[in-house]
């Protein structure tokens, strides 16, 4: 079996899942040079220390982070230091093989190839493999110019709040639009903490940026539009993506696969007051980025199985006809983006052995 198969399957056991496909194929061969392919197979999705990675592969320690620190500065695999010392993991292809390459951008036809290959690869096949995510791995969090004190108000939906609980913040160019290029929609908007912040910002694939800076993006991107989402756990954060339905892989999920589970929803329900509404139809046509409103009668009409509770509607209702209530089916995030990962794994062996 050739290398790039082999690292394929090895990618496949990541709950993220990375099913086998000739566009994905030829996607590893852009990533990986042929002399990468193999040192790349002795890594896993748990970081290893480049001395006992040197021993397996019987070269020097030298020629190891030589390696691997090439393809880390090009978004392929994850470096960091674990008790001081260089180390390195595979990463998945979401967030990591997708999005860090393409975000690091380089050599204009290679960018437009491996963006031909991500989109044909999502729509046969990565799509219907994000959709088994179950719970999903993305949540959305409501705009916070819509939330109010009229109740109690969760403390992991706040944006603002799970940022400001961060140590180190980055900020980068959105993959999805950069691929997709169906909407003119803010790009520079991706935000990664702690962590991943580190990693992106040291290999020049993202620029770290202060506290007030982040909040800015999250006041551009409501206004533009855009739905906050972030890893579906309550505890660390990863990541906010501020996300179109047009070209976001996880919300186009919900948009245009048919999969209402594909994204979780906020704990929030959109709410429309029929008397106060003037049937400008702004919410329907220009805010929903799910299409759970309709005009009926020159009133807005809310679906209720549809709306996520982004609450973008809310932000631009000329007459304060919209507001954001309490749903009463919601279900708590795991706790970690551990406990997401195992309770995903577990899912999906149990879907499949049906």
């Amino acid at each position: 079996m050739h290398h790039y198969h082999r690292l394929q399957e090895l990618l496949n056991t990541h709950p993220v899942g990375a099913p086998k496909s000739e566009e994905f194929i030829e996607i590893l061969r852009i990533l990986f040079k042929p002399e990468e392919v193999e040192l790349a197979l002795l890594l896993d999705f748990k970081l290893k220390k480049a001395n006992e990675i040197a021993k397996q592969a019987g070269i020097s320690q030298y020629e190891v982070m030589q390696r691997f620190e090439a393809m880390a500065d090009r978004g392929v695999i994850l470096a960091k230091r674990v008790e001081g010392e260089p180390a390195y993991a595979l990463l998945p292809n979401y967030p990591g093989l997708f999005e860090y390459p393409i975000m690091r951008g380089g050599d204009s036809d290679t960018q437009a190839r491996l963006a031909e290959l991500w989109q044909a690869y999502y729509m046969k096949h990565m799509a219907a493999e994000l959709s088994l995510a179950n719970p999903p791995w993305l949540r959305v969090l409501p705009a916070e110019e819509a939330l109010t004190e009229d109740f109690e108000i969760l403390p992991f939906e706040i944006a603002s709040q799970m940022m400001a609980k961060t140590k180190k913040i980055a900020l980068a160019n959105c993959p999805c639009r950069l691929t997709e290029k169906k909407c003119s929609k803010p790009i520079d908007v991706c935000l990664s903490f702690d962590g991943a912040a580190d990693f992106l910002a040291e290999r020049g694939i993202a620029r770290e940026i202060s506290l007030d800076e982040a909040r800015e993006v999250l006041k551009r991107a409501e206004e533009a539009g855009l739905v906050h989402t972030g890893s579906n756990n309550r505890n660390n954060l990863l990541f906010i993506c501020n996300c179109c339905p047009c070209c976001c892989h996880m919300l186009r999920l919900v948009t245009e696969h048919n999969y209402p589970n594909g994204l979780a929803k906020s704990s929030y329900l959109a709410r429309i007051d029929a008397p106060e509404c003037i049937g400008c139809g702004i919410c329907a046509e220009e805010r929903c980025p799910v299409k759970a409103i309709e005009m009926i009668e020159d009133i807005a009409v809310l679906n209720n199985d549809r709306c996520i509770g982004c609450g973008l509607c809310v932000s631009k209702c000329p007459t304060n006809a919209i507001s954001l209530v309490k749903r009463d089916d919601y279900e708590f995030p795991p706790e970690t983006v551990r406990e997401l990962s195992d309770r995903v794994a577990r899912n999906k062996e149990t879907k499949r052995g049906k």
